[in-house]
């Protein structure tokens, strides 16, 4: 699994939504979600980043890898376990 960071130009809600749109095509995606305010789209699953932000910029978007690195889940405290 994989953690990629894009940049990309996005000035409204609308702009957001075609982004979305454009990267759920693509398969072996887990999550993602868009930072509208700073422009960031977080896309976590096991996709080629390179495709991801080629499907991005047929939005007509400017898109820029930002990072891309493996995801590592959130841990499970042992405390959260005894306590069910």
């Amino acid at each position: 699994m994989k953690k990629i960071e894009l940049k990309v130009n996005i000035h409204c809600q609308r702009c957001s939504t075609e982004v979305l749109q454009s990267a759920t095509k693509l398969t072996g995606i887990d999550h993602i979600s868009v930072d509208g305010e700073k422009g960031i789209v977080t896309v976590i699953g096991d996709v080629d980043p390179v495709l991801v932000t080629s499907q991005v910029r047929k939005t007509g978007k400017i898109v820029q890898i930002i990072s891309v690195s493996p995801h590592r889940p959130p841990e499970k405290k042992p405390s959260d376990e005894k306590k069910k």
